[in-house]
């Protein structure tokens, strides 16, 4: 995944109609799970 193709919270949050503050809570919880693979 290139990282410049990410898109915002704030741009998420209008497309899905979730809140930020889940999709911010949804993105450092699978960032914690990619670190934790790469670790092992």
């Amino acid at each position: 995944m290139a990282l410049e193709n990410l898109i915002t919270v704030e741009e998420l949050a209008e497309i899905t109609g979730q809140s930020k503050e889940q999709l911010r809570k949804d993105r450092e919880a699978a960032s914690k799970m990619v670190r934790g693979s790469a670790d092992e």
